[in-house]
């Protein structure tokens, strides 16, 4: 399947399981036709770019990498998910398309709950300073494909 049709099947279950146990998800997008990669991604990557859409303008600042957090914690780019990158060119059409969903999806970003915490605590926007999400590594996750050191494309 490819992303954005990945995204658009993805979204309402999110909306509606998306704060339900993460198996119960998973099995939820994978039923929906989307592969384990492409369930494990969107749990994770979908909600942060419809966040983020929602924080536009707000004057928040954001990273552009997230902490990849297992045997072995590291940075990593958001830009280089491919389902983020889908999600944040679609979010927005979403949000138009369906704003019950988006808004469903965007409040379950940890970056957005983070943000609504400081604003109800009195904080202004403009001053915040939003710390890298941390995606957790599970260890039935299946291992991303290495490239062959000799491949070059």
């Amino acid at each position: 399947m490819d992303k954005g049709t990945a995204i658009h099947c993805a979204a309402p279950i999110l909306a509606q399981y998306g704060h339900t146990d993460p198996a119960v998800l998973r099995l939820r997008l994978l039923g929906a036709g989307l592969s384990k990669a492409q369930a494990i991604a969107a749990a994770r990557f979908i909600p942060l770019a419809f966040g983020r859409e929602l924080l536009k303008g707000m004057g928040v600042t954001l990273t552009d990498y997230y902490v990849r957090s297992g045997a072995i914690d590291e940075e990593r780019k958001l830009d280089a998910e491919p389902i983020f990158t889908a999600a944040s060119y679609l979010a927005s059409i979403i949000a138009k398309e369906s704003p019950e969903i988006f808004g469903a999806v965007a409040i379950q970003s940890s970056e957005v709950q983070a943000v609504n915490a400081a604003l109800n605590a009195g904080s202004d926007a403009k001053d915040l300073i939003a710390s890298p999400p941390v995606v957790v590594v599970d260890k039935d996750e299946p291992a991303e494909e290495a490239k062959p050191w000799w491949k070059v494309w």
